[in-house]
């Protein structure tokens, strides 16, 4: 699992650390017996007794039954996935999405509506007025939430919460993190969209099982999130992973930051309909299309073979590998996942990516880039995820070695 920091589990007591490995081990491999609770964990048998008496109390695991092997039966837990909830929610530039998940994190309910932007309050007074509504589709109550995590795109600055800017958006110097969390009367921490969506990646997408790997968001914007040793990496503010303004032409198209140039002036949706706009006088199917174009149109064009289409995407590949390749060589991950409305080609784009790369980067043909699985629901699930584990004191976010058998 990413994780967000290890902060946290560096100032835990052997008492949490034990608890937290007994409970990973019963959703993990429940039902379970306590006798193959404490095997596993290798805890005492009176350990992992008292710390069972004392999840079964607050509800996190529930006794299933007996099982009989010959003597006495034991008796068996599970995991009680309806022991909390957790709420998810993305502030994107077309959508804003509110969502909730059980205590595993899997996701429940779903609601989103229209973000208008320039105007944050009114994006906090939408979020406020779809929770009841997400809430009373989950089936969950209020009063079984017990964390919360916002994602957006945008320079979020980590010490304080603050959206600093979210040029997609119309926001700038907005205390989002403060305005939620008074607004919903609960703590609501704050990230960009890739980080968000790199942590849901190594828990459920491609990167599984990947401790160093970058997620890549190629829509709107264009936007990293870092993961380095299993860690997300924010840098000092909490601005890394900004490569959509890295400065690739000297005198290219205007970008939203102020500058001309940057990344994603060439690859992203914007790019793709200057592109679509400029090439619709040669063909046909291009030209057919409604103002401005869409990128789901161009897409379904070059996915029927227009040549027009098809080079426009391939382009934007070609000039996103420029940026990829800056990575690749300051971090050397094992994978760059890619995720995004222009992966709406998938084999297109990343034909351009691949064929590039190993122009600019070095041994870039070696590191495999690849659409990440988990479609636009990347943002809303890392939300939920980060809200999990800021919440659930799970023993994967404890460094090897600090456990201690010691009694609750």
């Amino acid at each position: 699992m990413v994780r967000a920091s290890d902060k946290t589990a560096n100032n835990r007591t052997p008492r949490e650390l034990n608890r937290s490995l007994v409970l990973d081990l019963v959703q993990e491999h429940g039902p379970i017996s306590r006798t193959n609770l404490a095997r596993l964990s290798g805890l005492t048998k009176p350990t992992v007794s008292a710390i069972i008496e004392e999840l079964l109390d607050s509800g996190s695991v529930r006794d299933v039954g007996s099982e009989s092997r010959g003597g006495r039966p034991a008796r068996l837990l599970e995991f009680n996935d309806d022991s909390a909830a957790f709420l998810g929610i993305e502030i994107g530039v077309e959508q804003t999405a509110v969502a909730v998940a059980d205590a595993r994190g899997r996701l429940r309910a779903r609601l989103e509506q229209p973000t208008v932007l320039r105007d944050p309050h009114r994006t906090v007074r939408d979020i406020v007025e779809l929770l009841p509504k997400v809430l009373q589709l989950s089936g969950v109550p209020r009063k079984r939430l017990r964390g919360a995590c916002a994602v957006l795109p945008g320079l979020i600055e980590r010490p304080s919460g603050v959206c600093v800017l979210a040029p997609n958006l119309g926001w700038e110097r907005f205390p989002v993190r403060a305005e939620l969390s008074r607004a919903l009367r609960m703590q609501v921490p704050v990230y960009n969209l890739p980080q968000a969506a790199a942590v849901a990646e190594g828990e459920l997408g491609a990167a599984r099982g990947q401790a160093s790997y970058v997620w890549i968001y190629v829509g709107l914007g264009v936007g990293a999130g870092l993961v380095a040793d299993g860690r997300l990496f924010f840098g000092m503010q909490g601005y890394s992973g900004e490569i959509g303004h890295c400065r690739i032409a000297d005198d290219g198209p205007p970008c939203g930051c102020g500058r001309r140039g940057c990344l994603e002036t060439f690859a992203s949706v914007m790019a793709l309909r200057r592109a679509a706009e400029a090439a619709s006088a040669r063909s046909p199917q291009l030209a057919a299309l409604a103002r401005p174009h869409a990128v789901s149109a161009i897409a379904s064009a070059a996915l029927a073979g227009d040549e027009s289409a098809r080079a426009i995407f391939h382009e934007a590949g070609t000039q996103l590998a420029r940026g990829i390749a800056v990575l690749l060589n300051l971090l050397n991950p094992q994978l760059v996942v890619l995720g995004g409305e222009l992966l709406a080609a998938p084999d297109i784009l990343l034909a351009g990516v691949r064929e590039e790369l190993p122009r600019h980067a070095v041994r870039g043909a070696d590191v495999p880039v690849v659409a990440s699985p988990l479609g636009s629901e990347a943002g809303v699930l890392g939300a939920l995820l980060l809200a999990r584990e800021g919440a659930v004191r799970s023993l994967r976010l404890v460094p090897d070695g600090v456990l201690q058998d010691s009694a609750p």
